[in-house]
């Protein structure tokens, strides 16, 4: 069944979720390197300097993988406030509203 298909209203809530709990206008982002996480929580959107160019993931993003270029990862979390992360290089994997970038 298509996870769209999978979707319900959280109780008190007009956010719509995944049939997994998970809400499903936030993207759940994982950002570590080998000793260790980074970041790891849910952000409204990530913008990051891939190897072809810049670019924003929004939950529900199409599954990618892509090698990161060095440049500024920033998060934009749903109450607006934004933090960012220098790297020199990494990979970004994404599926099922699940970002990984190892750094």
């Amino acid at each position: 069944m298509d996870m769209e298909q999978e979707t319900k209203t959280s109780q008190g809530s007009q956010e719509p979720v995944l049939s997994n709990g998970v809400n499903k206008k936030l993207l759940q982002l994982t950002i570590a390197r080998a000793n260790g996480p980074l970041f790891d929580g849910e952000v409204a959107r990530v913008t990051v300097p891939g190897a072809s160019g810049e670019m924003t993931l929004l939950a529900g993003h199409e599954p990618l993988i892509s090698p990161l270029k060095a440049g500024i990862i920033l998060i934009a979390r749903e109450n607006g406030d934004e933090e960012s992360f220098t790297i020199e290089n990494g990979m970004l994997e994404v599926s099922n509203n699940q970002a990984t970038v190892l750094i």
